[in-house]
């Protein structure tokens, strides 16, 4: 085989994943360039080309849809190359978070074959939406018409801002209250709400009282940050061992007994738990990335003694 006619097919693999108006201007370039590139290693060895010469070249020089890659415009791009493994974590994150909360239910009775079909092949929901999420974001950006512009971020990461954490905190309180008061709240409401909305007697003696204490110790917390206008040493510790806490707490009413007499007021809660769970999960986990933040350290000069 000429060598010649390797280059020449090699380009045509090349131009065939390009736009049509562009691939006689790439082909002769790349042509070109491979052709010098191919007498330059002839002349170093010192010997004619040949076929094992040209196909070593070509093999470094790179695939032919990475090397069309790098003359076409970059596309519409959904999800960033920065932001693939944390969509990745997300995604199996959220699927093994939903089959946990149902696999229980196979141990229960339920066949597997039921259990995949609807609540196992439904976990996918999951990546979807993420997806989704990531769609809209880009075609956001492609309509933004000019760059944001840069401003510092954590210059003062403890100051807070006084009048959005009132307003969280004073539906914070709402609510709690909310909850409190479900049963009493659904008993005025027609049939079937003051039946489905009834506390498990089991649940209100053994785990109600834990949620009730972690509610009203991070209550406190947050007023102590607002009268003070910013975090402190103290109260960011007591924060991160409040998140332990509910993470540890919302695992155990999930897997623990039921919650409401109705078993389906209990599915729902259970699965509206996990959700919160997950979220949960991942805000601790960007507040400790976010909580580590690089410093520099200028480079040490060896002195020669």
């Amino acid at each position: 085989m000429n060598p010649n006619d390797v280059i020449e097919s090699y380009v045509a693999d090349v131009i065939r994943r390009v736009p049509l108006k562009e691939r006689n201007d790439i082909g002769v370039e790349l042509r070109t360039l491979l052709s010098e590139m191919l007498d330059e290693r002839a002349e170093a060895a010192g010997r004619a080309p040949d076929d094992a010469m040209v196909l070593a070249m070509l093999r470094e020089f790179g695939a032919p849809a990475d090397i069309a890659a790098r003359y076409r415009a970059p596309g519409f791009v959904i999800l960033p190359p920065e932001q693939t493994r944390t969509f990745a974590w997300l995604s199996l994150g959220g699927i093994a978070l939903q089959w946990a909360l149902t696999l229980p239910r196979v141990a229960e009775g339920q066949s597997i074959t039921a259990w995949w079909l609807t609540w196992g092949l439904g976990a996918f929901w999951w990546p979807g939406f993420l997806s989704m999420m990531a769609l809209f974001g880009a075609w956001i950006r492609q309509w933004r018409t000019t760059p944001p512009a840069f401003s510092p971020r954590d210059v003062d990461p403890d100051r807070v801002h006084r009048g959005a954490m009132a307003f969280g905190l004073t539906w914070y309180a709402i609510g709690v209250a909310l909850m409190v008061c479900l049963p009493w709240i659904a008993a005025q409401l027609p049939e079937p709400f003051p039946r489905l909305f009834v506390y498990d007697p089991d649940f209100l003696r053994t785990r109600a009282w834990l949620i009730v204490v972690l509610w009203v110790a991070g209550f406190a917390v947050m007023v102590n940050v607002l009268a003070k206008g910013r975090w402190t040493h103290a109260t960011r510790r007591l924060e991160f061992a409040f998140s332990i806490a509910w993470l540890a707490l919302i695992g155990w009413l999930i897997a623990d007994g039921p919650i409401f007499v109705s078993q389906a007021t209990t599915d729902g809660a259970r699965f509206g738990l996990g959700i919160l769970f997950l979220i949960l999960l991942i805000d601790l986990g960007v507040r400790l990335v976010r909580g580590a933040r690089p410093r520099l350290h200028e480079p040490k000069i060896a002195t020669r003694h």
